[in-house]
């Protein structure tokens, strides 16, 4: 495997000695994307050059687009060079708002047809020209195989609805984020077949939502905290000490110690002892015992009935014009003492995941990992994609032997086929995955994308016991990466957002050595998908509508 994996990155390699970007032999340096300012383009041939030389140093498969259909992006360059340069437009200078508008509109048609062609299906870019003289401009935005239909998919909404009354001890629950982000998963039993186990999800945001990740202890401050109030340093108060009135000052610090060590009963008391004292057991097991989820909705109930140290009316009883300077001091210190030397808030925010999380661990990852789930319909149909973590946190679950799943790579340099070798990308397995081989069936639409992708291909590459049924995927395989990762694509606005770029910086190819951006993972089963009638009906009529797909995978799992 790895001398041709080795033998095929010196033949890319190589290429690049033989294809040559125009750019580079006209120009004597390179300009990295970031660096273009809205000054770099003054006219629309200036933002095609500037489109084009991003496009050739970044993107990842002109290798594969020559092979494909032919596409030379510098005999491109050469027919459109010329047909932007005759729009006279950009600068406003002289022109209508018609021209501006019909210019624009030209723009816009060249673009479609040179992106058009492009395979990779998370690229898009958002290219901003002049409107009006009024100073509106409008954005236009591109993307590979915008001129084709696409198939129907599955919406997740729709299927949700059409799945939750068919499924016995069902679990669902949304998860919303500040950042836009939000992932909904459904899981049980289906009724009609209890031997199978379903579980789908709208994106794969599974750590993020259901992971429950435990430090060692927690409201355990080391010796010598400087943040953690203590007698003493009430004692040796400033404030305290500035009162003058003896029996009010003894009276104001008895109140205060008092607010102090009811507080220091709740992380010193047994309970939250046994709390720490069981974490290890989590840990080294993922299994959510009845007793320690108790304990943990108990201790999460009486951290939010503390008592109110921050609220002034606390202090009534014992507050004037002599005392408050020593109760603000002693507000703030407690304030202190809570939230950063005993950090109540990351206990908070791990019990509220336990008590959250647990139906997913005891009602799935649990019975999996105890080879209690014998059969299961993973559906991936709508899904999007998401974060890659979530390969080694849910579908290496379903991982049993280390093999290679696909292959990836990136740019390696400016030119257009300076690529690195294809890496291949291994799986492995979950420590509390599937202790052996259970029949899986992975459910595709073409809204299937990226990680939906890259999970079919990694269970796929178990064995015959995985296979995918539905529609084709997306096509949407190639790695994303963060804002102007490695020297393959970008994720950046381009001169002063004139530009915006949505680039992949990995290509990913098969174990048959098949690039299936544009085309998608091939269904082991595949079936047609749904008109548009079936869509409607399955949102107007869940209770009678039939799934075809999901119809195959119980017809399949029966079998097994």
């Amino acid at each position: 495997m790895k001398k041709n994996i080795i033998y095929l990155g010196f033949v890319l390699l190589s290429a690049s000695a033989t294809f040559n970007s125009c750019m580079q032999d006209n120009d004597s340096s390179v300009t990295e994307p970031t660096r273009y300012t809205s000054n770099d383009i003054k006219s629309y041939a200036d933002l095609f050059k500037v489109f084009w030389t991003v496009m050739d140093q970044r993107y990842n498969y002109f290798y594969e687009q020559k092979g494909k259909d032919g596409m030379d992006w510098n005999a491109i360059y050469k027919e459109y060079y010329p047909k932007f340069a005759a729009l006279k437009s950009y600068n406003r200078i002289g022109v209508s708002d018609a021209e501006l508008q019909a210019d624009a509109e030209k723009a816009s048609i060249y673009f479609t047809e040179i992106v058009n062609p492009i395979i990779d299906r998370h690229f898009y870019v958002k290219i901003n020209v002049p409107f009006s003289n009024s100073g509106i401009n409008n954005t236009y935005t591109f993307y590979g195989g915008m001129k084709e239909a696409r198939a129907n998919i599955y919406p997740f909404g729709a299927k949700y609805g059409y799945m939750k009354d068919r499924l016995d001890d069902v679990e669902s629950r949304t998860y919303n984020y500040s950042d836009g982000g939000s992932m909904t998963y459904l899981m049980g039993s289906l009724k009609s077949n209890p031997d199978i186990y379903y579980f789908s999800y709208s994106s794969f945001l599974l750590a993020r939502s259901l992971k429950i990740d435990l430090a060692d202890k927690y409201l355990s401050p080391g010796p010598g905290n400087s943040l953690v109030l203590t007698p003493a340093a009430i004692e040796n108060s400033t404030q305290l000490n500035a009162i003058s009135d003896v029996n009010k000052r003894n009276e104001v610090k008895n109140f205060t110690l008092n607010i102090l060590n009811q507080w220091n009963s709740f992380p010193n008391s047994t309970e939250m002892k046994s709390f720490n004292s069981q974490i290890g057991a989590f840990k080294s097991t993922e299994v959510l015992s009845d007793s320690f989820l108790d304990l943990t909705q108990q201790l999460l109930t009486k951290s939010n009935n503390l008592v109110k140290y921050n609220s002034t009316a606390t202090y009534s009883s014992v507050s004037n014009s002599e005392t408050l300077p020593y109760i603000q001091w002693f507000i703030q210190q407690m304030d202190n003492h809570v939230k950063f030397g005993y950090n109540l808030s990351q206990f908070q925010s791990a019990a509220n995941k336990i008590v959250t999380n647990a139906p997913f661990y005891k009602k799935f990852l649990n019975p999996l990992h105890k080879g209690d789930i014998k059969k299961v319909i993973i559906d991936l149909r709508g899904n999007g994609g998401g974060n890659i973590v979530d390969a080694r946190f849910f579908t290496d679950r379903f991982i049993t032997k280390s093999t290679v799943a696909f292959y990836q790579r990136t740019k390696e340099g400016n030119g257009q086929f300076n690529y690195t070798p294809w890496v291949p990308v291994q799986t492995q397995s979950h420590m509390f995955g599937i202790p052996g081989n259970i029949p899986v069936a992975v459910l595709t639409d073409k809204g299937s994308a990226s990680m939906s992708e890259m999970s079919t291909l990694m269970l796929k590459s178990q064995g015959s016991h995985a296979i995918s049924i539905g529609d084709y995927s997306s096509g949407a395989t190639a790695g994303l990466g963060g804002s102007d990762d490695f020297n393959g694509g970008t994720r950046d606005k381009v001169a002063d957002g004139i530009l915006e770029f949505y680039m992949p910086l990995m290509a990913t190819k098969t174990l048959n050595n098949e690039v299936i951006e544009g085309i998608g993972v091939k269904p082991d089963i595949y079936v047609t998908p749904p008109s548009n009638a079936e869509v409607a009906q399955m949102t107007s009529s869940p209770k009678t509508f039939v799934d075809r797909v999901m119809e195959e995978a119980i017809k399949y799992l029966l079998t097994k």
